[in-house]
């Protein structure tokens, strides 16, 4: 017996079959490992420590040290640095497939872990979070460039160990392979105005830009779905109300309302994520809206209402599925243009400037355009 695979799964083993998908898929899970580790590359936190005391690895306990990494979205890719080894092995010792119902569990552990990690807990001989605020760990590079501990038999550091968003005296834009005096480490890419390493700046970039395409990406696909799902299977007046709906949003320059909104507001990421997201549905609207008059008047779906199913079982649990490969497209796409607009934010002065960014790289590129390896 073969296993009769759903639609979704045939949609996917067709988007799969292109070179190209493998190729772009596998460099977005190379930028997305660079995000999820970008602490083990770049860090002044000794991955390795061996002293009189024995062997310590730093880094894994400074990966909830609030003074280090103070975002949630750091919290959210530190806590998955640590779950990732852990799900691939498991994924690995069973031979299951990826389904639906596994990624929820999966996705619902991750919560459950930052949820933990927020929460107060018996910790040393007190009630604190696991996240939280704690003195600098002295195994640093920049302790041991100081003076050398005499009890300190080995210390294995990131390639970069420099911290992020950390400046450094006397090195402003620095060329790239000039020695840090503190650390009597090399800056592989120089550094910035402000004296901060500019490998560090792009790895943890790869955070900022991932954040906000996937929350971007997903809130825009979740009302998009939604709308052009109730549009395209109930239709009548329903559907002309939100068609009309659709082609206000498409009339308004997705580029220049974001300008407008974080101009007025805040240039946080969490803003900037947010408009995004509530603005770029209205593509996915209308494709969502095309694919369900298509399959509306399939065979199936004719079954499935002469047997009574809700509405509602029908749109999303039958018709959906068989929408998947352009709504696959799409969120690429998409992912692609929230980047790219984070970016050009960034880049013209009006992204996050606490935020490690590459459009904030290139802006400085282009303000400083004698020191070339800011744009590089």
């Amino acid at each position: 017996m073969h296993d009769v695979a759903s639609p979704g799964q045939l949609a996917l083993r067709r988007f799969w079959s292109t070179f190209s998908v493998r190729l772009a898929t596998m460099v977005l899970i190379a930028v997305v490992l660079v995000a999820v580790y970008a602490p083990f590359f770049a860090s002044e936190v000794a991955l390795v420590w061996i002293d009189k005391d024995g062997l310590s690895l730093p880094l894994i306990a400074d990966l909830f040290n609030r003074g280090s990494y103070d975002r949630p979205h750091d919290l959210l890719f530190n806590w998955l640095a640590l779950l990732l080894p852990v799900f691939a092995a498991g994924w690995w010792m069973l031979r299951t497939r990826w389904t639906v119902g596994r990624l929820v569990v999966v996705s619902g552990a991750l919560l459950v872990g930052l949820w933990c990690a927020s929460m107060w807990l018996p910790i040393g001989s007190g009630w604190r979070t696991l996240w939280d605020y704690r003195p600098a760990s002295p195994s640093t590079s920049t302790a041991v460039a100081a003076v050398r501990p005499a009890d300190l038999s080995f210390a294995l550091f990131a390639p970069v160990p420099h911290r992020v968003g950390a400046t450094y005296a006397g090195v402003v834009l620095a060329a790239p392979g000039k020695i840090n005096p503190a650390t009597q480490s090399r800056f592989w890419l120089g550094t910035d105005v402000s004296g901060r390493d500019v490998a560090a700046t792009m790895l943890f970039g790869a955070r900022i830009s991932l954040t906000i395409g996937l929350v971007a990406t997903g809130l825009a696909m979740l009302i998009g779905v939604l709308i052009g799902a109730v549009s395209g299977y109930v239709g009548g007046v329903v559907d002309l109300l939100l068609q009309r709906l659709v082609e206000i949003m498409l009339c308004f320059p997705t580029f220049i309302l974001v300008l407008t909104v974080v101009a007025m507001t805040s240039r946080s990421i969490f803003i900037i994520m947010l408009v995004l997201g509530l603005t770029g549905w209205a593509g996915t609207a209308r494709l969502v809206r095309g694919e369900f008059l298509s399959q509306a008047v399939r065979d199936y779906v004719v079954a499935a209402e002469a047997i009574g199913l809700p509405r509602w079982r029908i749109m999303f649990r039958h018709i959906l599925p068989n929408t998947m490969a352009p709504l696959i497209i799409t969120a690429t796409f998409s992912i692609a243009g929230a980047v790219l607009t984070e970016s050009g934010l960034a880049f013209v002065g009006l992204g996050d400037p606490t935020s490690p960014s590459w459009g904030l790289l290139l802006n400085e590129g282009r303000e400083n355009i004698n020191y070339a390896w800011l744009i590089y």
